[in-house]
C-alpha cells in the first residue's frame, strides 16, 4: 500500500506542537509585603514641589528629663535634639513590547493588555519589597555570624538589641522581621531542636494571610516574620542579610503618576500603565511606571541579621 495520509506526512498542514491549556509561571518571589505597623509610610510627593520628603527627628515627649534645680535658681536651657531622614522617590519602569503577529496567534490568551496590567500590579508591589529588602541590611547593629546558619539564639539576640536600642518593650505585632528563605529554613531547623521543643513558633499563617500577605510566615516572640528572596547577600555572597525593625526604622514614600491621555490607566492610584503603539513596526508596548523611595529612619530602631546563605 502507498500514499496513506498520516500525521507524519502532513507537516505543512499541522503545527509541530500544540500548546497545553495550562501554563507554568517561571519561578519568582511574588510575596509582597503588607501595610505593616513597622513600615512607616511618610507620604506622596505628588504636587509637593520636590521628589524628596524630609522627615524630621525631634527629642520631645520625654526625650530629656527634668534636671534637679536649686530653689530660686535659674534653670539652664536644654538643647533641643533634632535630626532628619530624607526619602528620595525615583522612577521605576518596565516595558513589554509584542508584535501584532505574536498577539493574534496567542492561543492561550497570555499576551494581552489584561495580563500585562495584572503583571504591573504584582511587579509594582514586588519592587517596593525589593527596595525595603535592600535597606534592612544597613543597620549599624547586627546579629548573627558570617558563614553560620541562623538560629533561635540569633533571633533572640536581634530582638534583645531592638528592645534595648528602642528603650522599651516591644508589643506583639509591633516588630517585623524580614528574612531570606534560607535564613527562615535554618531558623525553623533550629526551632526543631531548641530547648527540647519548649520554644514555640506560632505559624497560624493561613488565618493571617488576608491581613499579612503571602510572605507572612508566623509570629515568633511577638515578632511578625516575613520571608522574601529579595533579601540581599552580604560578605561577597557568603551570607544573607535580613533584618528586624520597629516603626521608624524604615521609611517609604511614593508618587501618584498623572494620567494625561487616553492610552493611560492609573492602577491603584499609584502605578501608571500605558500602551505605546509603533505602527511602522507593527508592535505595541505595554509600559508600567511607579515612583517609589525607601530609606533607613532611626538607625537604632532596626537590627540587621547576617547569617549563612
Amino acid at each position: 500500500m502507498a500514499n496513506e495520509v498520516v500525521y507524519a506526512g502532513i507537516g505543512d498542514l499541522r503545527v509541530a506542537e500544540v500548546l497545553g491549556q495550562e501554563y507554568l509561571l517561571l519561578i519568582s518571589d511574588r510575596n509582597a509585603l503588607p501595610n505593616h505597623p513597622a513600615l512607616l509610610y511618610v507620604g506622596d510627593i505628588s504636587g509637593r514641589g520636590s521628589s524628596t520628603i524630609k522627615v524630621p527627628h525631634i527629642g520631645l515627649m520625654g526625650y530629656d528629663l527634668l534636671a534637679q534645680t536649686g530653689d530660686g535658681s535659674l534653670v539652664a536651657n536644654t538643647a533641643l535634639a533634632d535630626g532628619s531622614t530624607t526619602v528620595a522617590v525615583a522612577r521605576y519602569s518596565k516595558s513589554y513590547e509584542a508584535s501584532d503577529l505574536a498577539m493574534l496567534t496567542d492561543a492561550q490568551n497570555l499576551i494581552n493588555p489584561q495580563a500585562f496590567a495584572m503583571d504591573a500590579v504584582i511587579s509594582g508591589a514586588m519592587t517596593l519589597t525589593s527596595l525595603i529588602a535592600d535597606v534592612v541590611d544597613g543597620f549599624s547593629t547586627t546579629a548573627g555570624s558570617t558563614g553560620v546558619d541562623m538560629t533561635v539564639a540569633n533571633f533572640l539576640t536581634a530582638l534583645g538589641f531592638l528592645e534595648v536600642n528602642s528603650q522599651g518593650a516591644i508589643g506583639a505585632g509591633q516588630a517585623m522581621a524580614l528574612l531570606h528563605p534560607q535564613q527562615l529554613a535554618d531558623l525553623r531547623q533550629s526551632f526543631a531542636s531548641a530547648s527540647g521543643g519548649s520554644v514555640q513558633w506560632s505559624q497560624d499563617a493561613a488565618n493571617a494571610l488576608p491581613i499579612r500577605g503571602n510572605g507572612y510566615r508566623g509570629q515568633i516572640f511577638g515578632v511578625d516574620v516575613f520571608s522574601s528572596s529579595k533579601v540581599p547577600t552580604a560578605n561577597a555572597g557568603a551570607d544573607r542579610a535580613g533584618g528586624m525593625f520597629v516603626k521608624g526604622g524604615l521609611l517609604w514614600a511614593d508618587g501618584s503618576a498623572p494620567v494625561t491621555y487616553g492610552e493611560q490607566v492609573n492602577i491603584g492610584g499609584k502605578l501608571l500603565f500605558e500602551r505605546d503603539r509603533t505602527a511602522k513596526a507593527g508592535t505595541t508596548a505595554f509600559v508600567t511606571h511607579g515612583y517609589l523611595g525607601v530609606a533607613k529612619g532611626l538607625d537604632l530602631l532596626g537590627v540587621s541579621i547576617i547569617t549563612d546563605a
